[in-house]
């Protein structure tokens, strides 16, 4: 991937970053955010993409995912809401002790717009077909998102869970 966005042209990516948008809007699927799978771009180097984002973000009025404490406060100094804090990825973590860690993070979770990139699933034939290495992270995820103890820590601790549709809001305000 670094090598293809070193190459890339940004009118060319600008264009097809458009086309996207146009898709899923035309689809009749409203989108509230938008997001580069991964976030891969933060490894590129190449801050012209991500200024790219952030246009077409504030031109079609949907919030957008950043990663990196500059891109953070460069969103955040111009009074659009990004999380506080890079986000946390599911994958990284040990299934085995994810439930244990999960509870301990909502517990000691700082006041804050805090976003947690987790990949629920059912280890089905189907996911054990598609992801065979990975499986284990969703279900292992999907088991604490459902559980009793997940809901009792949310409330108990006045986390307020939000997709981006407020934080849109924000940016179609600004």
């Amino acid at each position: 991937m670094p090598g293809f966005l070193a190459r890339v042209r940004l009118d060319q990516l600008e264009m097809e970053f458009r086309a996207e948008i146009e898709v899923v809007s035309s689809a009749g699927v409203e989108p509230t955010h938008l997001d580069w799978h991964a976030l891969r771009l933060r490894i590129s180097g190449r801050t012209d993409i991500l200024e790219v984002r952030l246009k077409l973000a504030r031109e079609y009025g949907l919030a957008l995912r950043v990663v990196g404490r500059s891109w953070i406060e460069h969103v955040q100094s111009q009074g659009l809401p990004a999380s506080d804090y890079d986000f946390l990825d599911s994958y990284l973590f040990d299934p085995v002790e994810k439930s244990a860690r999960y509870a301990r993070m909502l517990r000691e979770l700082p006041a804050s717009l805090s976003e947690w990139a987790v990949h629920p699933g059912l280890e089905t034939a189907e996911l054990i077909a598609i992801e065979h290495d990975s499986r284990h992270v969703r279900q292992t995820d999907f088991d604490f998102l459902v559980s009793q103890e997940a809901k009792e820590i949310v409330e108990e601790e006045g986390i307020i869970l939000l997709d981006h549709r407020p934080l849109q809001i924000v940016w179609r305000e600004r």
